[in-house]
Order: C-alpha cells, then structure tokens, then sequence
C-alpha cells in the first residue's frame, strides 16, 4: 500500500512541476518581442513641457520599438496645470488632445507632451 501511495505522490508533483514549468514560461513569453531578426526598429523620444510629465512610457529616448508596435502614452499634469496635446511626430498617435493614447511605431519619432496653466 505504500508504495502506491508513494507513486501517486510522484505523480502529483510531477504534474505540478509541469504546470509551474508552464506558467513561467508563458510569462517569459509575454514581453517577448517577436519580430524577424534584424527586423527594422524605431526610436521613440519624449519630453514634456512645463506643467507636467510624460508618465508612461517615460521621457527619454526609448531606442528598440519594432515596427507596427503600440505604446501606450500617458501625460501627467502637475497642480494648477492641464494637459493641452501632443506635438511633434504626431501622425500616428491615435489621438493628440488626450491625455493617455497610444502611438503606433511606423518610423522614429520625437513628441512632446504639452501642458498649461
């Protein structure tokens, strides 16, 4: 008897060991970027005026976006400012007086989040 108390044990670790294994590697999958090899990559570089930041992705240059990717933007307002638009490469952002949008990277760009008293 014990020893097929033994080999059900095994066999439900085994099958958990199976299951953790799985759920890492979807989640190592998940910011993965499957573009070619040498596919063609964009810069994206963000700033912000007075009044407020860019908070999502950041400002800076982000240097690697692969072609036809959306990143998401979210401009912050500091106290006593609004958000006014986006400018610069605007093209596709998918809308310039909202505040959190997305752009889609078909070429480098250079935008700025434009704030107001």
């Amino acid at each position: 008897m014990k020893i097929i108390l033994s080999s059900k044990r095994h066999h439900y670790l085994a099958g958990v060991g199976i299951f953790l294994i799985t759920v890492a590697l979807i989640a190592a999958m998940v910011g993965c970027d499957f573009s070619p090899p040498g596919g063609v990559r964009y810069s994206l570089t963000i700033s912000s005026t007075e009044g407020g930041s860019v908070t999502e992705p950041g400002e800076g240059v982000f240097p690697l976006y692969s072609e036809g990717r959306v990143v998401d933007l979210v401009a912050t307002p500091d106290s006593g400012y609004h958000f006014v638009n986006w400018t610069g490469n605007v093209g596709t952002i998918a809308d310039v007086e909202d505040a959190t949008t997305t752009i889609t990277m078909l070429g480098s760009c250079v935008i700025t989040a434009n704030f107001a008293p």
